[in-house]
């Protein structure tokens, strides 16, 4: 078993960033993953300062916008294209007003946005998890539901391979050993609309369906804790430790 991919999400709800390596600290996300986000400007929510659930900010579930933008990354800048309407912005830091007004123009319809930033990341969850996918798991599923067999769809940080399909569910409870970090197992991971799209020009409406009409279940991949500080990259081997 071992490290097939890592990819953090510096923007919430935008294409990733593929790393060769990263540093892990003890609770805490993947360095950068999260680390900002789009939020609709008439969408105030009560806590403005911190962790705030996923529904203020722009994502692939409410429109294709978001699978449309390709993004390249370099340490010093992040360069945007759709359809050849590019943007290119340094990175550190990120060019709010150039980003959102760029963003707005590609679809009036959206409204007006402010890029928030959060240097613990806006997650999904509140608690500060990585994700971890199954590559063979993720080809069951597409399999089982005849869709296309990308782990895009599930945006998950570390992709494994060489473990059986659906194995990896019952690490729940468990220890994992990745590179030089350790990781508690919290739970799988459930599913919500926004794997409809796939993230390479396809949505599959109704996805969730499928999956729970095909395989009898709505998740796939699981939540880590980070319980060490350590470092992990591609090719790095996974042990169970208890």
């Amino acid at each position: 078993m071992q490290i097939l991919s890592i990819t953090r999400y510096p923007i919430k709800g935008f294409a990733g960033e593929q790393l060769e390596t990263t540093k892990v600290h003890r609770l805490k996300t993947l360095p950068g993953d999260r680390q900002h986000a789009l939020q609709y400007a008439e969408r105030i929510p009560p806590n403005s300062d911190g962790w705030r659930p996923k529904k203020y900010f722009l994502q692939s579930v409410q429109t294709n916008l978001c699978s449309e933008i390709r993004i390249k990354w370099t340490p010093a800048q992040v360069a945007f294209d759709h359809h050849g309407n590019a943007l290119e912005i340094g990175r550190h830091p990120l060019d709010h007003d150039a980003l959102t007004q760029w963003i707005s123009s590609l679809d009036l319809e959206l409204g007006a946005f402010t890029v928030e930033t959060l240097e613990t990341g806006f997650t999904d969850e509140r608690d500060a998890y990585i994700s971890l996918l199954n590559r063979s798991t993720v080809a069951a599923i597409a399999e089982a539901t005849s869709t296309r067999d990308h782990p895009e769809r599930y945006r998950g940080n570390l992709l494994i391979e060489g473990v059986a399909p659906f194995e990896e569910l019952t690490w729940v409870g468990k220890t994992l050993q990745i590179g030089s970090a350790t990781f508690e197992v919290i739970e799988p991971i459930v599913r919500c609309r926004a794997t409809e799209c796939d993230w390479h020009g396809s949505r599959t409406d109704g996805f969730l369906d499928r999956l729970d009409q095909s395989l009898d279940t709505d998740v796939c991949g699981l939540f880590l804790r980070a319980v060490s500080d350590g470092d992990v990259k591609i090719a790095d081997q996974l042990t169970v430790l208890s």
